[in-house]
């Protein structure tokens, strides 16, 4: 195999306060995906306080200066993939999992027989974030399951693989609007509802947030802390009266600035997984 024949990432080896400032300077070099991987995450073998980010460039020069960029200030290597095989290999180490009462969670290639009252979500994420695998996302799916009670209009800020809008609306709610800033992220979420039978309910775009028309009674933005605390008056400005705004992406350490962003919302909910949490804000209609 030659250098042509393969495709390049680089792979770092991280304590878990360190991933968040790696995850940033790789999409500063030019990362076109970043896979994560830790304990938490459904691998063979995995070491324990350990995090494996496997960012994906578009070529041997791209991924040759990340290295050089990372190497100083971590442990990175270049791994090479033939490009036959590159494109599936982030389907290693999925598998199905149950999150919440209801949801049964599994990738296309991975059938599962679930119990009557499942919500069974067939979810491919291809080069889109949302597998399921990550925590701020399973916060996310376990508010659904246990908030979503029937008719509500969702807004899905950030859809990526369009997991949220579509367990949303399996449990019940009428309608979701997605919107993400990647190409991409919209096929593979378009593709993800039509498997699980949704795609007349759903709208994914790259429609900017501003430009979406209407107000909803769920609001779900799973991004990151740095994100967030520049949009409390454009997510607010699409919840509907009494409406509810579901936030994930972010790390403990960081759930005061973020409260503190929000703070004209009333808290109902914080939870907690791992080094991650997630919370639920209503909007006031005082």
């Amino acid at each position: 195999m030659t250098e042509d024949d393969a495709h390049p990432f680089v792979v770092l080896r991280l304590e878990p306060s360190e991933v968040e400032l790696a995850e940033f300077r790789l999409w500063e070099l030019g990362a076109t995906g970043i896979e994560q991987r830790d304990q938490t995450t459904i691998v063979r073998e995995p070491i324990p306080g350990e995090v494996v980010l496997r960012a994906a460039f578009e070529g041997e020069v791209a991924a040759r200066h990340a290295l050089e960029a990372m190497q100083n200030d971590y442990r990175a290597d270049l791994e090479r993939i033939p490009q036959q095989n590159w494109a599936t290999e982030w389907r290693k180490g999925f598998g199905p999992q149950r999150i919440g009462r209801r949801i049964l969670l599994h990738p296309s290639w991975e059938p599962v027989e679930g119990e009557p009252n499942d919500v069974v979500l067939e979810i491919d994420p291809e080069n889109a974030f949302g597998s399921g695998d990550h925590e701020t996302t399973r916060l996310v799916l376990r508010i659904l399951d246990a908030r979503v009670k029937g008719r509500e209009r969702v807004l899905d800020v950030g859809c990526g693989s369009g997991i949220l809008s579509i367990a949303a609306v399996r449990l019940g709610a009428t309608s979701s609007v997605g919107v993400d800033i990647e190409d991409d992220a919209v096929t593979v979420a378009t593709r993800n509802a039509a498997l699980n039978g949704v795609g007349s309910v759903v709208d994914f775009s790259t429609r900017p947030l501003e430009e979406v028309p209407g107000s909803y009674d769920l609001v779900l933005a799973n991004i990151e802390t740095r994100v967030l605390v520049h949009m409390p008056d454009a997510l607010q400005a699409r919840m509907a009266p009494g409406a509810l705004l579901v936030l994930s992406g972010i790390l403990r350490k960081e759930q005061d600035e973020l409260l503190k962003a929000y703070s004209a919302m009333l808290i109902e909910e914080l939870i907690e997984e791992g080094e991650w949490c997630a919370c639920v804000l209503r909007k006031d209609v005082a």
